[in-house]
């Protein structure tokens, strides 16, 4: 019996486009053409059996069977009742990324305290005392106010010691009518002629278990301080736009997050990880989070050619071949 992989993703009702229209389908379909692999996509999970969707050639076809690992590419934030019926049905299984790492990143404040934890430089420092903001704020002069749950910058923007009134002590975040505490984070200062330049790395586990980077992606805006590409912020191959020194410290203090991370109890089976970098007038990087839905804005740079688009192929297949590297007890550490 080939082995099964799952892919955890909302399988709603409606006609679907072919496999091939998409990236993930398109993965799936190579691993089972290369390796006789099969992956299944779907969103009800019982005791290690995924019910849901096989890709074939031009379609899909229903499936149901045990899996040896899932990927979570579940909105869980959306829909925590379904998320947490997941997590009840796929206990025991390897979960790239797990639920422990997923919860670890969405909050910021937790996050940030685990990577200092591990001694990681070029983290901003924080406040989540809404009490003690004026104070941080009159010391640093300018900080992001963000919720401790944001996402694709929803609630985020920057304020300044000569802000009138007061800051708030919730924001609002992605989720529907949802509020966090607000978190005070210091504002790195911008390159010379832009608001902000933030670098997105995506860095992925390989099928041995050792982490690799795939491209790497600044977004820039001449005017948005909040620098995120849901917002409007422009998107260039970081190769484009940084010194060759730069892109390493940058590559290295990535690396160093995904490795402090997957270190933390319960994200062992962690496969991918997207982590922001600010880059100051002097190209140093600063980490100012981390993503465990990770996106490393390869789509958008892939209609500049068959290279880009090939490159965003490769980075949505990985954390699949990595998860089947765990499973085949290939990952040596990392």
């Amino acid at each position: 019996m080939p082995i099964a992989l799952g892919l955890l993703v909302p399988v709603d009702p409606g006609p679907l486009p072919p496999p091939e229209a998409r990236p993930l389908g398109r993965a799936a379909l190579r691993l089972r053409a290369e390796l006789g692999v099969d992956v299944l996509f779907g969103d009800t999970l019982r005791d290690g059996h995924l019910v849901g969707l096989r890709p074939v050639p031009g379609g899909w076809r229903p499936a149901e069977g045990p899996v040896a690992a899932v990927h979570d590419r579940f909105p869980g934030d959306g829909r925590p009742a379904a998320w947490a019926a997941l997590q009840a049905g796929g206990a025991g299984l390897p979960w790239g990324n797990p639920p422990a790492l997923t919860r670890l990143c969405r909050d910021k404040l937790d996050c940030q305290r685990a990577l200092e934890a591990a001694g990681l430089p070029g983290l901003p420092p924080v406040e989540a005392d809404p009490a003690r903001f004026p104070a941080a704020l009159a010391a640093w002069g300018a900080a992001f106010l963000k919720p401790r749950a944001g996402s694709f910058g929803a609630g985020v923007r920057r304020v300044t010691a000569d802000a009138p009134g007061g800051l708030p002590a919730s924001l609002p975040t992605a989720a529907p009518g949802r509020a966090d505490p607000a978190l005070l984070q210091r504002a790195v200062p911008p390159p010379p002629g832009l608001a902000g330049r933030c670098l997105r790395a995506l860095v992925q586990r390989q099928p041995e278990g050792a982490w690799a980077l795939a491209p790497m992606v600044v977004r820039e805006s001449a005017q948005d301080p909040v620098v995120n590409a849901a917002r409007g912020a422009g998107l260039r191959p970081a190769d484009e736009v940084l010194p060759a020194d730069a892109l390493a410290a940058c590559a290295a203090l990535a690396l160093a997050a995904a490795r402090a991370l997957a270190a933390a109890p319960g994200c062992g089976d962690a496969v991918e990880l997207g982590v922001d970098l600010v880059l100051d007038p002097d190209h140093r990087p600063w980490l100012v989070e981390v993503n465990a839905r990770a996106q490393g804005r390869l789509e958008a740079l892939a209609p500049r050619g068959p290279a880009w688009a090939a490159a965003h192929d490769r980075a949505v297949e990985a954390p699949l071949r990595a998860l089947l590297g765990r499973v085949q007890g290939r990952w040596a550490g990392g």
